[in-house]
Formats: structure tokens, sequence, C-alpha cells
């Protein structure tokens, strides 16, 4: 019989039985737990969306910073007024050249409007933003609804109906929340607007030496979205993907691994048209067994997939750890008998 440790007995250990009473008992006292109030709920829910405007701020401010920072000779010809006793505070050029940089992102963060901050990307530092795949009008509306809970109690007014185009159908004196639903929707736009601005400010314009690890992080990126099943996130970020022309061998290694990430994205919504456009792009004639497996079972061909399996144990080193947990095994694992076959072969 299988026993768990229990600390509070001298034979150490309590039966499965036991623990599973145990732990039913517990999850019974849990769900009497008061419920949070719908007050407290408001309060934690604002709160948190404030955070998640705050660290879309922090990460505007971060890109700026690290733009002027590489770029210092672009505030060449940018006017500073400095008093005698504050340059006296610096002990070198370099010095006051960084607090000079703090100041000036601090006064764009300040002085200028969020719409005139993204000109101030696209117009003063060549970066796209990439407007096909980012919805810049939902951030916008994101953004004002931020305001309304920061300075008008949550109350609508005309200035975030003017600058919104009010989606929503708020009248003014309304009251705006922050449910579940919206919440996830703005992290969600925050959070691709992120990355492919990170994308395009560190392997694209500014830092062209990092493609590499820029198109690797891509791909990292679009794989732990697909496991926490962010499905839209993957596709989008694959789009953005594809304008990128690979250079050498491993960013082709790592853009066919985020075409394999598309794929399975767009299979686990059932578009299966996309899939088949998707698969007809993926080459994997000298591929490994691995790109082998992942393209035979979104074409959902199964009969090579034991020998496949066998090859790739061996030449990529593909462990059933990884079989249990990556998302494009879930198609198989589905599937009592195929299943039962494939497990099979890590016993070998």
């Amino acid at each position: 019989m299988e026993h768990v440790k229990n600390k509070d007995k001298d034979d150490d250990t309590i039966t499965k039985e036991e623990a599973e009473i145990f732990l039913k008992k517990f999850a019974r006292k849990f769900r009497k737990q008061p419920k949070i109030s719908p007050r407290n709920y408001e309060i934690l829910s604002r709160s948190s969306f404030l955070m998640l405007n705050n660290y879309f701020e922090y990460l505007i401010a971060d890109l700026l910073s690290y733009y002027y920072n590489k770029f210092k000779n672009s505030l060449n010809e940018k006017e500073f007024k400095f008093t005698l006793k504050e340059l006296n505070e610096y002990d070198t050029i370099e010095e006051a050249t960084k607090d000079l940089i703090i100041k000036e992102v601090e006064s764009l963060i300040i002085d200028k409007s969020f719409n005139d901050l993204l000109e101030h990307f696209e117009d003063k530092l060549s970066i796209s933003l990439e407007k096909e795949l980012i919805k810049w009008d939902e951030i916008i509306e994101i953004r004002e609804r931020r305001h309304l809970i920061v300075h008008n109690s949550s109350i609508v007014n005309k200035k975030y109906i003017s600058r919104t185009k009010n989606p929503y159908n708020y009248q003014i004196g309304d009251i705006v929340h922050i449910d579940k639903d919206y919440f996830f929707k703005s992290w969600s736009h925050f959070k691709l607007a992120g990355q492919l601005l990170i994308f395009n400010c560190w392997g694209g314009n500014w830092d062209k030496e990092n493609i590499d690890n820029a198109v690797f992080q891509i791909m990292i990126q679009t794989f732990d979205d697909l496991n926490s099943k962010n499905y839209d996130l993957v596709c989008k970020t694959c789009k953005y993907s594809e304008q990128i022309e690979p250079k050498n061998e491993d960013q082709e290694d790592y853009i066919l691994r985020i075409k394999v990430n598309n794929a399975i994205s767009l299979k686990k919504q059932k578009k299966d048209g996309e899939v088949k456009k998707v698969l007809k792009k993926i080459k994997v004639g000298t591929a490994t067994p691995l790109f082998k497996i992942a393209h035979n079972i979104l074409s959902d061909k199964h009969d090579d997939l034991e020998e496949l399996f066998t090859q790739a144990i061996v030449v990529d080193k593909l462990s059933i750890e990884s079989y249990l947990e990556w998302p494009i095994f879930d198609f198989v694992r589905e599937k009592d008998e195929i299943n039962e076959v494939l497990i099979k072969t890590f016993e070998k």
C-alpha cells in the first residue's frame, strides 16, 4: 500500500487513503472560508490593473533609457539647464551624462501624452509600432481608464469619451470597473505590445548584433505562451516573426521552431485550414526526427510515429518528461492506443 509522510505520528507515515480523506476535509474547510467581499474585490482588481499599467510605463522608460545611454550623441543638440552648484556635484562627465539621460527620460514620460510617446518611438527612434498586430486603440482606452481610476474616482468624463471613441458606450458619470475578462484582455494587449517593442528595439535598429538572441527569445516566448494556452498571442508573435529573414543556421532553426509553435497554436484552436497553410511552409526533409514527428502529428499522420520516436530518443534526446509535457504531444497523448505505443518506445 502507498504511504506518505506524517511527521506527527511515530511510524512517520499514513496511508494514501488516509491522506485523501485529510485532503478532502481540508478542501471542504477551504471552501467554507469567507469569500472576498465585492468591495474588497473592486479594490484588489483596480490595484492590480494600476500595477499592470505601471509595469508598461516602466518598460517604456527602460527602452528610452537604454536608447539614450547607447546613443548618447542623439542628445548632443539638446539644451540642458545646470546651475554651477549642480555641476560641481558631479565627479565626472560620464556621471553628469547619466543624470541628464535620467532627466530626459523623466521629462518625456511626464510631459508627453501616451500618443506622443508612441509617435516619439516611431518618428524619432525609428521603431515600428507594429500597428497591424498591436491594437493601440484598445491600449489607449486601457490607459484612459487608468486615468479615470487614479484621477476621477473611476467616473467617466468627457475627456475619456473623446480620447477613446467610447468603445464601451459609457455615459458621462458612469463608473468603470475592472472585471476578470477586462483585466486579462488588458494584460494580453500590454504583453504583446511590450514584447514586440522589445524585439524591435533590441534585435532591430538598436542592437543588430543581438539579433540571434532576439530570434531565440521570440521562439522561447511563443513556446511559453503555448504552454500557457495564450494562443492568440502565439499567432501574433509568429506573424511578427515572418518579417525576419534568417541569416544563419541558428536563426533558421529558431524560425522553424516558431513556425511549428504557430501550427500547434492554430491546431489547438481547430483552425485546420490555416494549419495546412503553415505546414506547407515547413520543410522537414533534412530535419531531425523531432521535427518530422511534429509535422506528422500536425498533419494527423500517425503511422510512422513509433519509428520516428525511436530515432528522436537517440538523435534529439527526446525524453519521457518532454513527451508528457510538450503541447505538440497533446494531440497523440489523448489517443489511448497511440499513446500506449509511444510510451513503450521510452522503455526500450
